[in-house]
C-alpha cells in the first residue's frame, strides 16, 4: 500500500505573551518554541516525509524577527521533509507577514491564498491547502474541486472551524458534508486547541491535533501532535504527547481544616497522589472545596505564595462552602434565611450545570452575608 509518513501539528502560537503567568511568561514562551524545535527533531529522527502545520504557527504577523529566523533555521535542518504551512487567523497573510519574507528553506511550502495544490510526483502526493488573508474568513475555503482520478494521495491542510450544516463561523466554517465530498484522503485541521480523534466523513479522514503546549487553564492535560502514515483511503495516525508542561486542574477538599497553614500540606498531598514524581513540573488551577467553619478566612494569595516553591505555577480558586445547616438557616427570620429559602427552591428544581450554578451562588451569598465577599463598583 502506497503511504507516506506524516506529522500533523497546529496552533503552536510562537511568541504569545502569556502575560497571565507573570514572571514565568518569558521562560514559558521559550519553552513553547523549544517544543516546536522538538517536533522538528522528531521529524528528522522518525524520517517523516511530510510535516503539516495547520495554522497559527506564530501568535501574529508582528512576530519578533528572531523567532521567525529561528523557525527558518529549525526547518532547514529537515531538508528531506516536505513542510506545508497553512496560515491561520492569528498569523494570516498580510503585507507584513513573515511568510512573505525571503529566506524560507526550499523544503517549506506556504499556502498564501485560496484553495490550491502542488504535486510531488516522486511521492505520489497531491498537497492541497489555503490561507487566511485576514483575521476572519466567513466563507468556507474548502471549495468543491475536481481531483484527478489517479493513485495520488490527496492531503489537505487548513485552519478552520468545524460546524454543523446550519451553523456559521467567522473562522473558515467547514462541515462534515463538505469534508465527505472533498475527495481528500486526509484533512489536517487547525484552530481548535483540543484534539479530536481521527474522524471520517465519506472516504475522507480528518482531525484536529490540538495545540502542542496548553496556553491556559481552558487547555488542560497532555498536548501534542498526530504522527503516522496516510495513504489512498488509509489513515494510521497516532497521538503523540510532546508538551513540556501540562495545564492541570484539581479539586482539593479542605473540609475540617482549622487554619490556613494546614492547606498547603493538603494541596501538596493531593498533587503527589494524583501526578506522582512529575507534580512539580506543571501549571495548576487548584480549586479548594469542602465545608469550612465561619472562623476560617481563606487568603488564596497567601496560600499561593506558600506553594510557590513547590510547583512551576499555581492559581487557586475558593469554592468552599460554609459549614452551616442549610435547613436550620432556611428557618431563620432574617435576610440570610429568606435568601437561603429561595436558593433551596432553585437548587431543588435544577439539575446538572444549573444546579451547580445555584449552589455556587448560594455559597457566595452566604459568604457575602458574613462579610467574606467584598463589593466592588466597576
Amino acid at each position: 500500500m502506497n503511504a507516506i509518513r506524516v506529522t500533523h501539528c497546529a496552533d503552536v502560537h510562537i511568541g504569545a505573551e502569556l502575560s497571565s503567568l507573570g514572571s514565568h511568561a518569558g521562560q514559558r514562551r521559550e519553552e513553547v518554541f523549544g517544543t516546536f524545535e522538538n517536533i522538528v527533531s522528531r521529524c528528522r529522527e522518525e524520517k517523516i516525509q511530510l510535516l503539516l502545520i495547520s495554522g497559527d504557527l506564530f501568535e501574529s504577523s508582528g512576530i519578533d524577527k528572531n523567532y521567525v529566523d529561528s523557525v527558518k533555521q529549525a526547518l532547514k535542518k529537515i531538508p528531506d521533509t516536505i513542510v506545508a504551512i497553512s496560515p491561520g487567523n492569528h498569523d494570516y497573510i498580510s503585507v507584513d507577514s513573515p511568510y512573505l519574507e525571503n529566506g524560507w528553506p526550499e523544503n517549506v511550502h506556504i499556502f498564501k491564498s485560496g484553495l490550491e495544490y502542488m504535486e510531488f510526483r516522486d511521492l505520489g502526493l497531491r498537497l492541497w491547502g489555503a490561507a487566511f488573508t485576514g483575521s476572519y474568513c466567513d466563507e468556507s475555503m474548502l471549495k468543491p474541486v475536481k481531483i484527478p482520478d489517479d493513485n495520488f494521495i490527496n492531503i489537505c491542510i487548513m485552519h478552520g472551524d468545524l460546524v454543523t450544516e446550519n451553523q456559521t463561523s467567522r473562522y473558515n466554517p467547514i462541515t462534515p458534508r463538505q469534508i465527505g465530498a472533498s475527495g481528500m484522503d486526509y484533512i489536517a485541521l487547525g484552530h481548535i486547541h483540543k484534539r479530536t480523534e481521527i474522524l471520517s466523513a465519506g472516504s475522507t479522514y480528518y482531525a484536529y491535533c490540538g495545540c502542542p503546549e496548553g496556553q491556559g487553564f481552558d487547555e488542560l492535560d497532555a498536548k501534542g501532535i498526530y504522527q503516522g502514515t496516510v495513504g489512498k483511503g488509509h489513515c494510521a495516525l497516532e497521538f503523540c504527547p510532546v508538551c513540556k508542561r501540562m495545564n492541570l486542574e484539581i479539586s482539593v477538599d479542605i473540609g475540617g481544616v482549622s487554619s490556613c497553614s494546614e492547606i498547603p500540606g493538603k494541596i501538596l498531598s493531593a498533587l503527589k497522589q494524583q501526578y506522582g514524581a512529575s507534580y512539580p513540573d506543571h501549571l495548576y488551577h487548584v480549586i479548594l472545596d469542602g465545608s469550612i467553619g465561619p472562623a476560617l478566612r481563606l487568603d488564596c494569595a497567601a496560600i499561593t505564595a506558600r506553594m510557590e516553591s513547590q510547583t512551576y505555577f499555581m492559581k487557586i480558586s475558593d469554592h468552599t462552602r460554609p459549614a452551616v445547616n442549610l435547613d436550620a438557616l432556611a428557618e431563620e427570620l432574617s435576610l440570610k434565611g429568606i435568601f437561603t429559602r429561595r436558593m433551596k427552591e432553585k437548587i431543588a428544581h435544577a439539575s446538572g450545570s444549573d444546579r451547580e450554578k445555584y449552589e455556587r451562588a448560594w455559597q457566595l451569598g452566604i459568604k457575602a452575608f458574613d462579610g467574606e465577599v467584598a463589593y466592588h463598583e466597576d
